[in-house]
């Protein structure tokens, strides 16, 4: 699933492309990704808006509207945004493109709305899952909609003082903590994973075994590890593309997220190990982190 990373290096590149432009139209193969009005009604409320602003909030991209209107996208498990001239064509849900472009990698090959935009642009969900969620919303709603979710950690009102308070009376593993959007939002499996290497704590611990030092190490790679990973554009060991359909830079340099069996990077000598936990793969060094 992309995470904060991968959904703030989509909402940047969205940013700088299509703010400015008007919503021509909009096609789908898969009309039950739209949630509330049918396509019809859909269409007819954002054909001829501006698009005026993109930013995100947790992991929901946000697609502001000149009419008052947001557009709110969730890639769930397996979507991207990708953006390109409106004269490159989709059939079956496939790009029509040379085999070395980067829109013909296999992962941007399953294309299930495409909204057409004035200067020869076209946005396109690609979705192998087909779980994604395309709502519109008005502010009120917009309000309510992204009311329970918890601080940004990138932002200036995440500080220790509130993720200290936001965990302390947590009763699970810290590992399930971290992926509560209440507690902070954004972080998904695999920044959960690194984090915890980085902080050099067992995923397995309770919140209540955990002294206030371990708390502040996880604290402060939450912060360093998601800004690491945004400056290289996100991790794509999976499905993840950016909105050129090219591949984050994060995989590479990750430490434990899917190395199982592999040596532990910091030479301790033990491996990396994967368990179940909460019904997630996780991944960690039982070695150095206790």
């Amino acid at each position: 699933m992309p995470e904060l990373p991968e959904v703030e290096t989509i909402v940047r590149g969205l940013d700088k492309e299509i703010v400015g432009h008007q919503i021509l139209g909009v096609e789908t193969d898969t009309p039950n990704l739209f949630k509330g009005p049918n396509l019809e009604i859909f269409e007819d409320k954002i054909k001829g808006e501006t698009i005026v602003k993109v930013s995100r909030r947790a992991k929901n991209i946000l697609i502001s509207l000149s009419g008052g209107k947001t557009l709110l996208i969730h890639l769930k498990m397996t979507g991207h945004i990708l953006v390109t001239s409106d004269d490159i064509q989709v059939k079956n849900g496939k790009w029509l493109v040379d085999p070395k472009s980067p829109l013909a990698d296999p992962q941007n090959q399953f294309i299930h709305v495409v909204w057409h935009l004035s200067g020869n642009k076209k946005m396109a969900l690609s979705d192998l899952r087909k779980f994604a969620n395309v709502l519109l919303k008005s502010e009120d709603e917009l309000t309510d909609c992204l009311g329970d979710y918890g601080p940004e950690p990138l932002g200036l009102d995440f500080t220790f003082e509130k993720f200290y308070e936001n965990i302390a009376k947590k009763k699970q593993p810290i590992k399930k903590v971290l992926l509560d959007q209440t507690v902070v939002s954004g972080v998904g499996n695999i920044y959960a994973d690194e984090i915890l290497y980085e902080a050099r704590v067992n995923p397995t611990r309770l919140v209540s075994t955990l002294s206030k030092k371990e708390i502040e190490a996880i604290y402060e790679n939450i912060k360093s590890v998601l800004k690491k990973a945004v400056d290289l554009r996100g991790t794509s060991v999976s499905d993840y593309r950016d909105i050129r359909g090219e591949k984050g830079g994060y995989g590479p340099v990750r430490k434990v997220y899917r190395r199982t069996g592999e040596p532990c990077p910091s030479e301790c000598g033990g491996k990396v190990e994967r368990i179940t936990l909460g019904g997630r793969g996780t991944h960690f060094c039982p070695n150095c982190q206790k």
